[in-house]
């Protein structure tokens, strides 16, 4: 399957930014170099935002004997849109990868009704209706740019993009990490600068990945007919079975103390269980 689209989003944008003057901007004087005085900062919501997907979908089901089947699907998208953007006087500055995009993404789901010899009474209860269920999910991690952390282009606004001091952003990544290397420093933090006096910041929007998520999830599930109309299901759920840590995006904010470092992960292994009354 081929899929594309293009919609029409709500953007929100600096309405009244102060102007900069070179050699003349300061901010102590932002106020009195927006277009409006008597009012600070206006932020107006449109619908003039765009965002453009493409993918290509495929999927795969087989049902084999014994009560199992399994469904596999990837997806191969690139998702684009305008949101977001610190420049008042240009919406293309924020023309980027969407914070949502996730070009590989691929489920694994399988489903074995458990097969058991016919039995009667105490016995047939206990070992018919169990059914093993598996859900295993590989993507890449969302996006990421880097923020200077100051206002340096004085219009009052914030949220400029650092400066990219290297010339390749492959110099960006650092390979060859342990897991605790890598959450201390994520990427090469001295390849950034804050955004010049009076620019935005020459770095793109979203232009880094975070680390790579990795997930299998169990479930045990047993279905008992109490009478005809009343069951009971017992759920015996794992979540991150193979308890793998899946790191968050690390921190991006120039300046800040969790610059380049990750603070955040998913969910470690849990187990849950469950019993459940249908009528």
């Amino acid at each position: 399957y081929l899929g594309n689209g293009g919609y029409h989003l709500y953007g929100s944008q600096e309405l009244n930014p102060a102007l900069y003057i070179p050699g003349a901007s300061t901010v102590g004087n932002t106020q009195a170099r927006r277009r409006v005085q008597g009012i600070s900062t206006v932020t107006g919501t449109r619908t003039e935002s765009n965002s453009h997907y493409h993918a290509l979908q495929l999927n795969a089901e087989k049902r084999f004997g014994g009560g199992f089947s399994l469904l596999a699907n990837y997806a191969w998208s690139k998702k684009m849109d305008n949101l977001g953007s610190t420049n008042p006087y240009s919406r293309d500055f924020a023309h980027g990868l969407s914070n949502e995009n996730v070009p590989h993404i691929f489920h694994f789901t399988t489903v074995w009704a458990i097969p058991t010899p016919e039995l009667r009474g105490f016995a047939g209860r206990a070992f018919k209706g169990w059914e093993l269920t598996s859900v295993t999910t590989w993507r890449n991690s969302f996006p990421f740019g880097v923020s200077s952390g100051v206002d340096n282009t004085l219009t009052g606004g914030g949220g400029n993009r650092a400066d990219f001091m290297g010339t390749d952003l492959r110099q960006v990544k650092l390979s060859g990490q342990s897991h605790a290397q890598m959450i201390q420093r994520f990427f090469d933090t001295s390849l950034f600068a804050p955004n010049a006096i009076g620019t935005f910041g020459n770095s793109g929007r979203n232009i880094f990945r975070g680390p790579r998520f990795f997930n299998t999830d169990l479930g045990l599930i047993k279905e008992t007919a109490v009478t005809e109309r009343v069951k009971v299901q017992f759920r015996a759920e794992f979540f991150n079975v193979f308890n793998k840590p899946n790191f968050s995006n690390p921190g991006s904010t120039l300046g800040s103390p969790s610059f380049g470092k990750i603070t955040g992960a998913g969910s470690p292994r849990i187990l849950q269980l469950a019993l459940k009354l249908m009528f």
